[in-house]
């Protein structure tokens, strides 16, 4: 057993855990690479493939703060259960849809599922572990989430290459985990209970009281901004790497790995930073490393492999900050609200995702790239001395 604080949870069940936590980022990975080949297949209009992509985050977006109801109310296992069904069903629908809107259709319930898996691991980590132990165990959740962005979409493009529908087929992977949980997964919440609109209404007003506490609004802030900076770079970086530097999609997909590759490394270690520095200096740091790299970007010479230096100095960051602000915010809340309050952090983490582009991309019609990265940067670095200086 892996821990004397809980003892239910074993080494090969944990690491079962990280891997759902990995499936929560599969959604956009794993499909992105293959949009070309689903609008030949459907003779859809290169302006609507975007929509695969984005039904997908607007349902996850809505349905979190319901499943994090679920999570506090019915329990961690059965809501485990039925996102990993969701989602591999909605998969399987996916690769059998008949039309271009059908699969539209699986994709919005598919988000509804895939919501749920990152809160959810978060949630069984926070349940079994204290401290130090739940630093370290949230590390390597963190971790894995951002090796699985390394690997998600280089295996998208490589099924896609086959068969656009073997991408979506990945998703029933999730059935099989729903299996393994269905006999071995116990439930870690203190109690549950049935659901009822009394029930439901009780416990919003508990949850509204304590999102009254400036430090747990301060972390889903964090949440917000990590994942703003984050799709700032996902989205244009490719597009600079091409326009200014001259280079093609492997070179861009090169430099997105390596940052995943290094938060990896770095999350993996949260421990030992936190034996180092506390909390809110590795939250300043990991902003500041980010800013770092984006501010360094409009000033490396063309067609330079500089660019990997600062996709090595934001996975730094991003491997700093995301294992500090997931302790966090597990940590924080009191247990029955536990679900509901980290389901809200993920809700702000897909807002963010999703705002990025659309506030970005309209600064983009005024400023030039070079300015833009800039601007993110000074951006991400005033984030910073708000959390140095928040009480």
């Amino acid at each position: 057993m892996l821990s004397q604080e809980n003892k239910q949870i074993s080494g090969p069940l944990l690491a079962f855990i990280m891997i759902m936590g990995a499936f929560g980022v599969m959604g956009g990975g794993l499909v992105a690479p293959g949009l070309p080949a689903i609008g030949s297949a459907f003779s859809a209009p290169e302006e609507q493939l975007g929509l695969i992509l984005s039904v997908y985050t607007i349902s996850a977006a809505i349905s979190l703060p319901l499943i994090g109801y679920f999570i506090d109310a019915v329990g961690r296992r059965r809501t485990a259960l039925v996102c990993l069904i969701i989602d591999g069903t909605a998969g399987i629908g996916s690769s059998l849809a008949p039309s271009f809107s059908i699969l539209l259709g699986w994709r919005f319930l598919q988000g509804i599922g895939v919501a749920g898996l990152i809160p959810i691991a978060m949630t069984v980590i926070g349940d079994c572990f204290q401290g130090k132990n739940r630093l370290k165990y949230m590390g390597f959740l963190t971790g894995t989430i951002s090796l699985g962005a390394v690997i998600i979409p280089s295996l998208g493009g490589f099924l896609a290459a086959v068969d656009w529908r073997l991408v979506f087929m990945v998703y029933a992977l999730s059935l099989v985990l729903a299996l393994i949980f269905f006999f071995k997964l116990p439930e870690t919440a203190a109690s549950t209970g049935q659901i009822s609109l009394n029930k439901l209404r009780q416990h919003l007003v508990s949850l509204f009281n304590i999102l009254k506490l400036e430090k747990i609004r301060l972390v889903l802030l964090q949440s917000f901004a990590a994942y703003f900076f984050l799709y700032a770079l996902v989205t244009f970086l490719p597009v600079y790497i091409f326009q200014v530097h001259g280079m093609g999609e492997v070179f861009s997909g090169l430099s997105l790995s390596l940052q995943g590759l290094i938060s990896a490394i770095f999350a993996s270690r949260a421990g030992f930073f936190a034996g180092i520095i506390g909390w809110r200096k590795r939250t300043v740091l990991g902003f500041m490393l980010i800013a770092m790299a984006f501010i360094l970007l409009p000033f490396w010479p063309e067609e330079s492999y500089l660019i990997l230096l600062s996709m090595i100095i934001y996975g730094s960051g991003m491997g700093i900050l995301n294992p500090t602000i997931y302790d966090r915010i597990t940590g924080l809340p009191p247990e029955k609200l536990r679900g509901s309050v980290i389901s809200l952090f993920n809700a702000l983490k897909y807002l963010g995702m999703s705002s990025s582009p659309l506030l970005l991309g309209f600064l983009l019609i005024f400023f030039e790239m070079q300015i833009l990265f800039f601007f993110t940067g000074i951006t991400a670095a005033l984030w910073g001395i708000v959390i140095l200086i928040a009480g």
